[in-house]
């Protein structure tokens, strides 16, 4: 690792560099990993091909190179500050964002003294506070910079504190890491642990990891930029979408509303009666334009839905409802079966809403990326030329986060709201995706042999506040009561062999289990999340064909313990000779037969077979809808949602339609950035646009006999007869 450095790096990574050290555990050193040689990760769940780990051998000088990297883009970035007429010294706003920037800097470098003596030894002494680059910085800090503000700056003398090591709240569980990781809750990977507590009810995170995502939100990189963020505009587009969702849902159920006004006094001191009362009038009060906020200063449509949904909560909640779910009432009893079939209908229209912002969504992500490009242009990068459609996405994902880096962290905010919320009601608020606004909806239809099944976005359906225990959301339930006659397919991609996702799987598994549901619901669980699905640790070098192969049939029929898990109306013997043909096709169709096989190629593999796997339980189950669900449906469940639409639509077509290259857009950033405020995770991405290129390159080239050999693994037509429809 001494290769000739960069000059400076941008703004974020020193500030990220400088937040993973304030994260760094000193009770627990972890290991540092240095990405493309300018920023600093801490935990082993960042360390990607793309890092290269820190070894004790190496001495400090691989770490104070980024630091001296660090330090000279602050010193960059305040003289840019210092020259900017424009700039308002007297913004609160500013003075804390530069205190909170400055407190960072200050312990940076007698936290990294501390951390070198515990790796290499007491006797190593670093000296970073007299590195050229640092003490540049202080002289430009002290003696000029902070004299431009007329009140003094808060944390001036930090460069002489030292923030305590040991935070009066501990990480409060001995058997999992939990969330001490700054970087890992910037890039929102695990923000579901801020809502869940361990079996003893204690968090998954320090008082010491808060300190730090306060600090980051008090540090605005771009001073008074915030009316220029595009995210401020998803509240607006998010109430018009509630807004359209509440129109429709009281379209569908408009007979059974005009049926329960009939006999409304009927049901006065019945909660059940009363909750679905209060449900459709805060409905008729989101579908009413006056309350868009665009149109009101009060109550908006979407906290007008929100209450809706309360609501209904509240109706199946009843003692009421839970009666007549145990006891179902006699064919005589019509209030009852009203109430029942009211409830159900707008249960089923909250999981089937279609919503009406797509195009205005399509249109923000284009404007949002054009301009990051402008962003590239003035920093004179060289913006390269896509070559292929997939390559296409690729540049295009780079603008966007391009400009999406310039702006506030969103999910940095919402885990401080969540604080914030959590003391002022002074409650644990459980992780509870469809609670929190994050609303399922419908996104397009599969045909095939004259069939239509609905494709829905979920997210787990579940609320969990310990660890080892969630429960299923009554709404979810009620949907599947809705039609009795009608079946749903929920693909989960929640990690079942983690202590994280576990319980949430178990309970959707076992849901289908009881005897009202087993008829209703089928859940497949594919692992998303294991070393074999990402070609790692013992799998990494498993470059050899048929040993890939072999290891993949035993981890399909090795079932939970590898993270699978079949519905019992999937017969395995069938699937074991259904896997033999399907695999050995993949093969030799999409791979050519090569006996060796890179990590890419195994990973692309394991997808292309999830495909035909699906469609293969879709075949045998006949489900009426199918929804990818993982946690939230935002990374995972999003990009798997993505490549089954261009699967299928490969199968028998392509891209050349604009309107499908802008709608697998939506599926991909759409959940992200309005429910997270952020692009999708950058890991399914790319796995989504790997693969999706390779089975477009060889359909293309082979199409007529590769669905000639697939189709044996079917029965006939059926994958000819498969479409996909937008909504």
């Amino acid at each position: 690792m001494n290769r000739k450095i960069k000059e400076t790096i941008d703004i974020q990574d020193a500030m990220d560099n400088l937040a993973a050290i304030a994260g760094i555990d000193l009770a627990n050193p972890p290991p540092l990993g240095v990405v493309n040689r300018v920023r600093i990760v801490t935990t082993a769940e960042d360390f990607g091909p793309e890092v290269a780990e820190w070894l004790s051998e190496e001495g400090t000088g691989v770490i104070v190179e980024v630091l001296d990297l660090t330090y000279r883009s602050i010193l960059h970035h305040l003289r840019k500050m210092y020259q900017d007429p424009g700039m308002n010294w007297g913004s609160e706003k500013v003075r804390k964002g530069i205190a909170s920037m400055m407190d960072l800097v200050g312990e940076s470098p007698k936290k990294m003294e501390r951390y070198f003596a515990l790796r290499l030894g007491s006797a190593v002494s670093s000296d970073l506070v007299e590195r050229e680059e640092y003490k540049a910085l202080q002289k430009f800090y002290t003696r000029q910079f902070v004299h431009k503000f007329p009140v003094p700056i808060e944390g001036a003398a930090s460069w002489d504190l030292e923030w305590e090591e040991n935070s009066s709240t501990v990480l409060l569980d001995a058997t999992h890491t939990g969330l001490k990781d700054f970087e890992t809750v910037r890039r929102d990977l695990e923000y579901e642990l801020f809502y869940i507590r361990n079996e003893n009810g204690e968090p998954y995170f320090n008082a010491e990891l808060l300190r730090n995502i306060r600090l980051s939100c008090d540090f605005d990189l771009n001073g008074e930029s915030f009316e220029e963020d595009p995210l401020l505009k998803v509240r607006a587009m998010q109430d018009r979408d509630l807004h359209a969702t509440a129109g429709q849902i009281l379209g569908e159920c408009h007979g059974p509303i005009i049926d329960y006004y009939k006999i409304s006094h009927k049901v006065e001191g019945n909660e059940l009666g009363q909750s679905l009362g209060m449900a459709i009038l805060a409905l008729f009060l989101a579908a009413n334009p006056r309350y868009l906020i665009q149109n009101t200063v009060g109550k908006s449509c979407q906290q007008y839905f929100i209450d809706f949904h309360r609501f209904l909560r509240r109706a199946m909640r009843s003692t009421e409802y839970q009666k007549l779910i145990a006891y179902p009432p006699d064919k005589t009893d019509k209030i009852s079966h009203l109430l029942l079939y009211l409830t159900h209908a707008l249960a089923r229209g909250l999981f089937e809403r279609v919503g009406g912002i797509r195009r205005e969504a399509i249109g923000l992500i284009h404007r949002a990326m054009r301009r990051g490009e402008e962003i590239k242009q003035k920093g004179k990068e060289k913006l390269l030329r896509a070559e292929t459609l997939w390559t296409h996405f690729l540049l295009d994902d780079e603008k966007l986060r391009t400009l999406l880096s310039q702006f506030p962290n969103g999910p940095l905010f919402k885990v401080l709201d969540l604080v914030r919320e959590e003391k002022e009601e002074n409650a644990i608020i459980a992780f509870d995706p469809i609670g929190q606004e994050n609303f399922p909806s419908r996104v397009y239809e599969l045909r095939m042999k004259g069939k239509k099944i609905d494709v829905l976005r979920i997210p787990s359906p579940t609320r969990q506040s310990l660890i080892h225990r969630a429960e299923v959301v009554p709404e979810f339930c009620a949907f599947l009561r809705a039609v009795p006659s009608a079946a749903h397919l929920m693909i989960n991609l929640q990690d079942r062999t983690s202590w994280k996702e576990y319980a949430r799987s178990h309970t959707l598994e076992t849901l289908q289990l009881n005897a009202e549901f087993s008829h209703q619901l089928y859940v497949l669980t594919l692992p998303k999340y294991t070393d074999f699905y990402y070609q790692i640790n013992e799998y990494q070098n498993l470059n050899a064909a048929s040993e890939f192969i072999q290891a993949l049939k035993e981890q399909l029929f090795s079932g939970e313990s590898c993270g699978f898990f079949f519905p019992s109306q999937i017969k395995m013997a069938e699937m074991v000779h259904f896997a033999d043909g399907v695999i050995a096709a993949i093969h030799q169709h999409f791979f050519h037969g090569n006996k060796q096989l890179t990590r890419q190629n195994r990973e692309d593999f394991i997808e292309i077979f999830y495909q035909f796997l699906i469609l293969k339980c879709i075949e045998t189950l006949k489900p009426t809808s199918l929804s990818f669900t993982c946690k939230d449906a935002i990374d995972t469940g999003s990009a798997e949602l993505a490549i089954f639409y261009g699967f299928i639509t490969l199968l028998n077509s392509d891209f050349s339609d604009r309107e499908d290259v802008e709608f697998l857009r939506w599926l991909l950033y759409a959940p992200a950035l309005f429910i997270r405020e952020r692009a999708i995770d950058p890991e399914r991405l790319h796995r989504f646009l790997s693969v999706l290129e390779r089975l477009d390159k060889e359909l293309k080239e082979h199409h007529a006999t590769i669905l000639k050999v697939f189709e044996k693994s079917f029965g006939s037509q059926f994958l000819k007869s498969l479409e996909v429809k937008t909504m």
